[in-house]
């Protein structure tokens, strides 16, 4: 599904293999949570946002698997990143403008962590394992804004929740 909203557009899918990379390294930080008392079931999904700001075009593409945990009461946010280098050839497929690089530069890792910090899923693992940037566009507050959108559409998932109406809700408040 593609969402616009003026110069807001963002794609959710069920999942982007051409996102995938080799890890270089991996971040990890865990993170007190509600637990559910609802069975929830592992699920998976991909987001790409783009952001016409003037001049600019911020963009970024996050996905990843969440699989919740019983009793627990932490988040494990796992993020995988391609490492320092953010050169390579643009072949992960984008359903919103050009192809993207396949990968998550370490200066992009943190602010999927903040993302995820601020919408928050229950307890459980959140593994992020698919990535694409622009070398000139992507920002990390486009990565940030790309981890929250993908923690509301995996939580939306999860629940049972309209997965476009949430999505378009986030996106509405945007800054």
């Amino acid at each position: 599904m593609v969402i616009s909203l003026g110069t807001r557009r963002a794609s959710v899918i069920d999942d982007e293999l051409t996102a995938s990379f080799a890890p270089g390294r991996t971040i990890l930080e865990l993170v007190q949570t509600k637990s559910s008392r609802d069975a929830l079931r592992p699920v998976r999904a991909v987001v790409e946002i783009v952001r016409h700001a003037g001049g600019l075009m911020p963009r970024a593409l996050l996905g990843g698997a969440f699989t919740p945990s019983e009793g627990e009461a932490d988040l494990l946010i796992e993020v995988q990143t391609s490492g320092e280098d953010s050169t390579g050839t643009p072949s992960c497929r984008s359903r919103l403008w050009t192809p993207l690089i396949p990968g998550l530069p370490d200066e992009f890792a943190q602010p999927v962590v903040d993302g995820f910090i601020r919408r928050p899923l229950p307890a459980g693992r959140i593994v992020v394992d698919r990535a694409a940037f622009d070398p000139v566009e992507s920002s990390p507050l486009a990565f940030e804004l790309a981890a929250e959108l993908l923690a509301i559409v995996l939580h939306a998932m999860l629940t049972g929740r309209e997965v476009e109406q949430s999505a378009r809700a986030a996106i509405e408040a945007w800054p």
